[in-house]
């Protein structure tokens, strides 16, 4: 009785800091999202993509960013996607549950009436 109420708290444990690992990870998502909003840009070469977290199931990034380096640091840009990577790997290390490998494709940017924009790269 003692393993089966123990291993019930462990779980519940488990689980609350699992959302709250998923709070922190949106959170930082949100500040990527915040920090490179302003996406304006004078020609294409300003305009870069950035992986952003992991896909455990079939490695890779589970999303890219787009940002312009004329408006943001990009070592700042660096920092914060490094810093929400390694959240998402930690959650993913937390989770025991079978993910499924969801395609994400790349992307890239260009400069487009002094935006930048994104566009799938097609194979």
């Amino acid at each position: 009785m003692k393993t089966v109420i123990g291993s019930a708290v462990i779980a519940f444990l488990m689980l609350s800091g699992c959302q709250s690992s998923q709070q922190n990870l949106d959170t930082s998502s949100d500040s990527i999202q915040s920090y490179v909003a302003d996406l304006s840009c004078d020609a294409s070469f300003q305009c870069k993509v950035i992986g952003v977290g992991e896909r455990r199931a079939c490695g890779g990034p589970s999303r890219y960013v787009v940002f312009s380096t004329k408006t943001v640091d990009e070592s700042e840009v660096e920092r914060l996607v490094a810093a929400e990577t390694a959240k998402e790997q930690l959650l993913n290390e937390a989770l025991s549950a079978e993910e499924t490998c969801k395609q994400v494709l790349p992307i890239q940017s260009l400069c487009i009436r002094n935006t930048c924009e994104s566009f799938p790269i097609s194979n």
